[in-house]
């Protein structure tokens, strides 16, 4: 029996480990400092550099203007890493918020090891380890 050559099992692992790629995360947002802010977020890869975001908050200060980044290589927001712009927005009425955006691809947020915060200025307010 002819056993398959070296390049053909590299070839069919690579193959392999696209198929089981991570392509989409999702983060529990905990309050920070008292800051009573919190909620959810999720990402997909969508192809072409970007990243479908998802972010559903609460606990906001009404008409106060946030940020929300991404950290790569760390699971506690701001603590090393690459930080990347998701979005600003500005607080509603209600203190409750549902974004939905296309972000391009600056850092991974699916790579298992990057979390999603919530900003104002340079305080962080709220921060999850993206799973």
């Amino acid at each position: 029996m002819r056993r398959p050559s070296i390049p053909l099992v590299l070839a069919a692992l690579l193959v392999a480990s696209v198929a089981f790629a991570k392509t989409t995360g999702t983060a529990n947002i905990t309050s920070l400092q008292s800051s009573g802010i919190s909620g959810t977020a999720e990402f997909s890869l969508v192809g072409n550099g970007t990243v479908r975001v998802h972010e559903s908050l609460s606990g906001l200060t009404p008409g106060a203007q946030y940020s929300s980044f991404i950290y790569s290589n760390s699971t506690t927001c701001g603590a090393g890493g690459t930080r990347a712009l998701v979005m600003t927005f500005t607080a509603p009425n209600n203190g409750k918020i549902n974004i939905n955006t296309v972000a391009p691809l600056q850092v991974s947020p699916v790579d298992g090891f990057a979390s999603v915060s919530v900003e104002q200025g340079s305080a962080l307010l709220a921060c999850g380890a993206i799973q």
